[in-house]
């Protein structure tokens, strides 16, 4: 329950900046783009990385780039937000 409130106060806090990220569409850029090398594994290994949001935010920056993605930023804060939301509850 205590995901669900700080999710939508994110949400929220987008809202008024105007950029909402999407957790469907970080899923749908992070299944069709990192999936194929990315299991579940990779994100409960240990150590575990990222430690914080923003390492997460500079990792998925550098695959994007590392794989020629063009993603814009939008794109980025959708797939943080995804992974974030789902996997590492910062």
């Amino acid at each position: 329950m205590l995901r669900l409130v700080l999710a939508l106060l994110l949400v929220a806090s987008g809202a008024a900046a105007g950029q909402v990220p999407s957790v469907e569409r970080g899923r749908a850029l992070y299944e069709n783009h990192c999936r194929v090398c990315h299991t579940s594994k990779v994100h409960h290994r240990t150590p575990r990385l990222p430690l914080n949001r923003n390492q997460l935010r500079e990792i998925v920056t550098l695959w994007a780039a590392e794989e020629n993605l063009l993603w814009k930023r939008e794109d980025i804060d959708d797939v943080v937000f995804y992974l974030n939301l789902t996997v590492y509850h910062f």
